[in-house]
């Protein structure tokens, strides 16, 4: 079975993956490129890392990187959980990084290196098995430390709502009770609460099927939409948000948006305010044209009071964007987080009650 090697580079490295490329295929490998494809500038770690997350994730066991002098490409590629990127600049270094390193990226510079220097160390790359033994441990080590730091304590905001008697819930929806059915105090073996409340409640996702006929429950929702890198922006003096507003803001590559205004202290109150900061329309629109899949508010409906076809709603559900409303955001600094969101698991549900945190990144 013929080998897949994923490659890329920048302008600068170009010439002699393009090079290089065709020596691996003439020698039976597979060729995936994921760019650069000319010699226009660009700027490298935007390649550098997606060909090192194809290492990394194991879609590919290899890959070759190409840079001027490769010093950034394997700064940026050692980045990745799991890879270890071997810049090589003669057949010595490349014969080590696979016997001693195990190395499963090899970075060459474009600046240093001529196509024939190149060509020789890549396959002296390719054709060197990882020698083991102390090496084995030593490559451990590595990983120990990787976990360490992908494990290490991070602050943890916990922007969900408590669910609690009389606290604040959307006109018309039912009111939070809840009734002891057992009690230890009474003298039961142990307490049981029985809850009523409306799957709307405090901090909860809502699923297509809230607004749109025959759509997906909240159980069908994919848990990798609700989970990883999130953008919290921070607008407290705004009345509403529209597409005016979100333009002047730096969004790029934003896939999960949460959007704090001061709507969380309105959420300390027992009855929704008439001047609650809502989302109109044209933002909607907006942030689903620029690839937001996911919309976190901290107010009980992104939606302004009373208004009528609920049309905000229907625009992110219908776009199989994901609502989480009611967050409580207030003091919480504006930046990139990892988002955890996890809603209760109702089969069918047209919305459920959920704990979600925002951890530091």
């Amino acid at each position: 079975m013929e080998e897949r090697i994923v490659v890329g580079s920048d302008h600068a490295g170009f010439e002699l993956k393009e090079a290089i490329k065709s020596l691996l295929k003439k020698d039976g490998y597979r060729v995936d490129d994921i760019g650069t494809h000319s010699t226009q500038s660009v700027d490298y770690p935007i390649f550098t890392y997606q060909a090192a997350l194809k290492v990394s994730n194991g879609e590919y066991s290899r890959g070759i990187i190409f840079c001027g002098t490769g010093q950034g490409d394997a700064i940026v590629a050692n980045k990745l959980p799991g890879v270890r990127a071997a810049l090589c600049w003669n057949k010595t270094t490349a014969e080590l990084s696979r016997l001693h390193n195990d190395a499963n990226m090899l970075v060459l510079g474009g600046w240093l290196l001529r196509k024939k220097q190149a060509a020789t160390i890549v396959r002296i790359w390719l054709n060197t098995s990882f020698s083991g033994g102390r090496h084995s441990r030593r490559l451990k080590q590595i990983t120990d430390i990787e976990r360490k730091i992908l494990l290490r304590h991070r602050k943890v905001y916990d922007i969900s709502l408590p669910i609690y008697p009389g606290m604040i819930v959307w006109p018309g929806d039912p009111p939070v009770k809840i009734d002891k059915v057992k009690s230890i105090a009474n003298g039961d073996s142990s307490n049981v609460s029985l809850l009523h409340l409306g799957s709307h409640t405090a901090t909860h996702v809502d699923a297509p099927s809230h607004f749109i006929k025959d759509a997906l429950g909240v159980d069908i929702i994919n848990p990798d939409m609700l989970t990883g890198l999130a953008r919290l922006i921070q607008l407290p003096k705004c009345d509403k948000i529209d597409r005016e507003i979100l333009e002047e803001l730096d969004l790029t590559d934003v896939s999960r948006l949460i959007v704090g205004t001061g709507n969380s202290i309105l959420l300390g109150q027992p009855h929704v305010s008439p001047n609650y900061t809502y989302i109109t329309e044209d933002a909607a629109t907006y942030l689903i044209d620029i690839g937001v899949k996911l919309l976190g508010f901290d107010y009980l409906s992104i939606e302004g009071l009373k208004k009528e076809g609920h049309p905000v709603h229907k625009t992110f559900l219908g776009a199989g964007t994901v609502i989480i409303e009611g967050l409580y955001l207030h003091d919480i600094p504006a930046g990139d987080y990892e988002l955890l969101c996890l809603p209760i698991k109702i089969k069918d549900g047209d919305a459920a009650p959920a704990r979600v945190l925002l951890r530091e990144v």
